[in-house]
């Protein structure tokens, strides 16, 4: 069963992986993930060479609450008609890049072809980006799989993306949600179809202490939006202060 909280002392715990990492790369030469040219035996984050983590973007201009995509130059702290009209119940989602090539492979390889390894380069990139923006948080929350969806991937990239970036901020991750049963994928769906598939699709443990705690709810890419805001109206239901999203991709545009 998995733990409730892991903890957030880094010391000793990124060097072996590091270090693994390495070694497999030394004696199992890979290609690149986007590209294939071969990689260094020391092997390269997120499975990218030089070449295609120059490609890596961020997302265009975006609300400052949602980030969604929005069209020409936007001023500071714009919120498009959707969160003027109906605040999300997360209070921020912020995306590292835009989910696009090659970013796109590199969460179809986390999620489909078990290189659990990127999960942690994906958490080390956002907290290395978003450190500021995290500073006041208490815990770090990974958006759930269902237990069958899990068990067949044999992890929950979410949540590997969320103790790396735990590690890396000092906090510890606390497995507060659960997903009452399994949805279809979300990329099969569209905009209405996708929160009408996850209404009442979160619960929250009953362990999980969340009161007054403010929150880094951690998931791999938001396309709409409805999963992270399913999963923040949770948490903000069961006492949570405040909930910052964050992703390590955005879809150029709502599909």
């Amino acid at each position: 069963m998995t733990a409730l909280f892991y903890g957030g002392d880094r010391s000793g715990v990124t060097a072996l992986p590091r270090w693994r990492d390495r070694l497999v790369h030394l004696l199992l030469p890979a290609p690149c993930l986007a590209c294939g040219k071969p990689l260094p035996a020391r092997g390269t984050e997120l499975g990218l060479c030089t070449s295609c983590r120059g490609r890596l973007r961020s997302p265009a201009a975006v609300c400052t609450v949602c980030a969604l995509p929005l069209p020409g130059i936007l001023p500071e702290e714009w919120r498009c008609a959707a969160c003027r009209e109906r605040p999300p119940a997360f209070d921020r989602l912020l995306a590292l890049w835009s989910y696009e090539e090659p970013l796109d492979v590199v969460i179809q390889a986390l999620k489909f072809r078990r290189l659990d390894y990127l999960g942690r380069h994906l958490g080390e990139a956002i907290a290395a980006r978003w450190r500021d923006e995290m500073a006041a948080a208490d815990l770090v929350v990974p958006v759930p799989l269902h237990w069958r969806r899990q068990l067949s991937r044999g992890y929950n990239q979410a949540e590997r993306m969320a103790r790396s970036l735990a590690d890396c901020i000092g906090l510890p991750v606390l497995s507060a949600l659960a997903r009452r049963h399994a949805t279809p994928p979300q990329t099969s769906l569209g905009r209405e179809e996708r929160r009408a598939n996850l209404r009442s699709a979160f619960r929250v443990r009953r362990a999980a202490p969340l009161r007054g705690r403010r929150l880094v709810l951690v998931d791999d890419v938001a396309t709409t939006g409805a999963t992270l805001e399913a999963a923040a109206a949770v948490l903000k239901k069961n006492g949570a202060a405040s909930v910052l999203a964050v992703v390590a991709g955005r879809t150029p545009r709502e599909v």
